[in-house]
């Protein structure tokens, strides 16, 4: 896998030496390096621990302080140090310039670097265009590392979204994302000495963001298990809801659904996971139910939210089995088929209209027009909102029935 470190320029004062303020970065592992442009420290680290990129991405304005990449090697070539100098003092460095120093920057340090110059990012248009040179410049599937020290006060927002933009559309990657705190520095001996923020937390927060709307939506709570890697317990338990849900498993997922429920009373070490904790036992308190029925009802109304019609309407069929048998029986298989039969013989507009769905559903086929629930079958498949509207209003119905058929207090 290729590797790739970015990172942005910003624009900063000179001293009246004519340099850069310097500082003293210092990593958590205790690697200091001073140098007026973070990317140097970090880079440095990086060759410490043997994990080096193959590739660096330099992005800045026309404005921003190019002319501290002279600090990454003493440059022969003279002619383009003073023309980097010129231009980055008036504000207006070109492009073809910058293209010399990539070629100038990567013969001497042996990296494949690459300069880029990028918009202010004050729209749409612009902001994009920072994204789209982002995505162009990294190698499909590569290892990335970000720096988000310097620049705009608008890029690490960019950068943070380009997270997820470069995962999406160049199947990267992001392995670290890293904060050279200038503004935390304190004096010692004279020495400014800033700390090094890594902002792993963030790169979790982001997977789980972007994996806990997709469990939600198609049951896959398999993807939430990758997640659970200190309590390999809890994964395996969403692993097995998330097959018993797609397999229609009714009995199994209501049981699995228990477990994580008692597992979640246990807190996370992990400080993303406590953060969504409270937020997952909501979800799968009310899975439990307080027996099959409830919890069948419950599980089409959340199938229907998500889009499921299949299972949606299979959990209603079974719904209605359930409601027929005694809490205590609602598990039990035999009886279940027993009751299924009787209620097979003794129709009602609820039932037949369920059968035909699930058979058009299941079978992938469409309903025939001679029969007057067939006819209706049709037109629902044809309405969506219609579908919806029809479907939710069975689950409320079978709901009111379950509350109605509780003990009164």
């Amino acid at each position: 896998m290729s590797s790739i470190l970015i990172t942005t320029l910003g624009k900063a004062r000179k001293s009246d030496n004519g340099r850069y303020r310097e500082i003293s970065y210092q990593f958590a592992d205790g690697f200091t390096f001073t140098s007026s442009f973070f990317l140097l420290a970090l880079l440095k680290h990086c060759e410490k621990l043997q994990q080096a990129p193959e590739r660096i991405l330099v992005m800045g304005t026309a404005s921003s302080m190019w002319d501290a990449l002279l600090e990454m090697t003493p440059m022969d070539n003279t002619e383009l140090a003073e023309k980097l100098l010129a231009e980055t003092d008036a504000g207006a460095v070109q492009p073809q310039t910058l293209r010399e120093l990539s070629r100038e920057l990567s013969a001497v340090l042996h990296y494949d670097i690459s300069c880029q110059l990028i918009p202010l990012g004050r729209n749409a248009v612009e902001q994009a265009e920072i994204l789209r040179i982002m995505a162009a410049e990294t190698p499909e599937k590569a290892s990335v590392c970000l720096d988000v020290t310097h620049g705009l006060r608008i890029l690490p927002l960019l950068e943070l979204l380009a997270m997820i933009y470069l995962q999406q559309v160049r199947q990267a990657r992001v392995t670290g994302l890293f904060y050279g705190a200038a503004d935390l520095a304190e004096s010692n001996a004279g020495v400014l000495t800033a700390p090094v923020i890594r902002l792993d937390y963030v790169l979790e927060l982001f997977k789980w963001l972007s994996t806990l709307p997709v469990a939600d939506s198609t049951g896959r709570y398999d993807a939430l298990a990758e997640l659970m890697t200190e309590r390999p317990e809890l994964a395996q338990a969403l692993s097995a809801h998330s097959l018993h849900l797609r397999t229609n498993q009714t009995v199994a997922a209501r049981e699995s659904a228990q477990d994580i429920d008692v597992l979640l009373e246990q807190s996370f070490a992990d400080p993303v996971a406590e953060l969504y904790r409270t937020t997952l036992q909501r979800k799968f308190n009310w899975r439990k139910g307080d027996d099959l029925a409830s919890w069948q009802i419950l599980s089409a109304k959340a199938a229907l939210r998500a889009g499921d019609f299949l299972r949606c309407v299979i959990l209603l069929r079974e719904a209605r089995v359930s409601l027929a048998l005694p809490p205590d029986q609602q598990s039990n298989q035999a009886a279940r088929d027993k009751k299924l039969g009787e209620l097979n013989r003794d129709t009602d507009h609820t039932d037949e209209l369920l059968n035909e769905l699930r058979n058009c559903l299941a079978h992938a086929s469409s309903p025939e027009t001679r029969s007057a629930i067939s006819r209706e079958v049709q037109g629902l498949l044809q309405d969506e909102n219609r579908f919806r509207e029809v479907l939710g209003r069975i689950a409320d119905d079978l709901f009111t029935r379950y509350e109605d058929m509780q003990p009164r207090p």
